[in-house]
């Protein structure tokens, strides 16, 4: 997409991603937290139907959020396409189906079957935006909608191979309903902020200086977020085992302290190779995106700190620690955003990524 759209197809790309997480966040009510949480408790009440029967009936909430969304987005300066807005309404739906059933294998601790169901997921992906750049009809709206199929089909699958589809809505129960939704508050709240810290700079960005120009940001981010896969299913093994008392709190933190250090070198490694590789993988258009590839980078090695203390939380149920260092880092961001972007633009939002990244670790440690 980056080659053949451009900078300004990448950013409206990731401005309809952006918007798709943000209301999956909110919608969610935590339920993909303190469901999990729930299933991973030995001889725990909830089960599987409690949990989807939640998310389905929450899935219109996700439907009604993501509208008003991009009804917001369509009265701003970015100008964004109606086809583009809609797929960014279907996007949002399948990104919320998604995310719930993942996280209801992760309660299972079946991570085989997520590794398959992504792997499957990614597969789909470049097949579909293969067959558009060759049938000429590669655009920003028809890459949305590809993946917002391939998230919706991926889902079903998850969910029907639960097990828990079968019983139909015969299995459905609103007993458990008040104390998931009760638990996942906080982990919705600290979910929230944690995404506004993460995220809010792919709004302000475009709406300050563009789509083109958030799109040489998003590449810049490409190979530290990608590489954000690792502390987040590392930081999920250490929560389950820690849940399952299979380790203890000290075991689990030496478990982190050898991660965070093995991270780190990684990143090292990869922002060499990013910096010669990115103008040749992207084009020269993007070449602007080395500019600010090392502060990101640095930027990610000073989250995996977060989000490790973050799995420790989860793994020893306490889930009301979560939201703290989240809104503070949040709230630091975001400030820090409305200062920096306007006047330093795309170092702006790099500077500001670094300094909320190492507030949110602080207060995590």
């Amino acid at each position: 997409t980056a080659r053949h759209l451009g900078a300004g197809g990448r950013g409206e790309i990731v401005v309809a991603f952006t918007v798709a997480w943000a209301t999956t966040h909110i919608a969610d009510l935590g339920i993909s937290t303190s469901g999990r949480i729930s299933l991973l408790r030995p001889n725990g009440d909830v089960g599987l139907p409690d949990v989807v029967s939640l998310t389905v009936v929450l899935l219109p909430f996700q439907l009604v959020l993501s509208s008003v969304a991009v009804v917001v987005l369509s009265m701003t300066s970015l100008h964004l396409s109606h086809s583009l807005l809609v797929g960014t309404v279907v996007l949002s739906v399948a990104t919320m189906m998604f995310n719930s059933a993942k996280s209801l294998f992760y309660g299972l601790r079946r991570y085989r079957d997520v590794l398959v169901a992504e792997a499957c997921l990614a597969a789909f992906h470049l097949m579909a935006l293969a067959v558009l750049l060759v049938s000429s009809r590669l655009t920003s709206t028809s890459a949305v909608a590809m993946m917002a199929v391939g998230y919706g089909v991926c889902s079903v699958w998850l969910v029907w191979d639960s097990g828990v589809a079968k019983h139909g809505l015969r299995s459905w129960r609103v007993t458990h309903w008040r104390q998931l939704v009760l638990d996942g508050l906080s982990p919705m709240a600290g979910g929230t902020a944690v995404f506004v810290a993460l995220r809010v700079d792919r709004l302000l960005l475009p709406l300050i200086a563009g789509t083109h120009v958030l799109g040489i940001y998003s590449v810049a981010l490409a190979i530290p977020e990608a590489l954000r896969i690792l502390p987040h299913s590392v930081g999920q093994v250490i929560a389950d085992r820690g849940r399952s008392h299979i380790d203890t709190v000290a075991e689990s933190r030496r478990h982190t302290r050898i991660f965070v250090v093995a991270h780190v070198l990684v990143l090292a490694i990869a922002a060499l190779v990013g910096w010669v590789l990115l103008p040749v993988v992207f084009g020269t258009s993007f070449v602007e995106s080395r500019d600010v590839l090392v502060i990101v980078v640095a930027a990610e090695a000073v989250l995996s700190i977060h989000l490790m203390h973050q799995a420790l939380l989860v793994g020893f149920a306490r889930p009301k620690g979560l939201g703290v260092p989240q809104v503070v880092g949040a709230v630091a961001v975001v400030a820090l955003d409305l200062v920096m972007i306007p006047r330093w633009g795309i170092q702006g939002a790099a500077w500001a990524a670094l300094t909320g990244y190492s507030i949110m670790a602080l207060v995590s440690t």
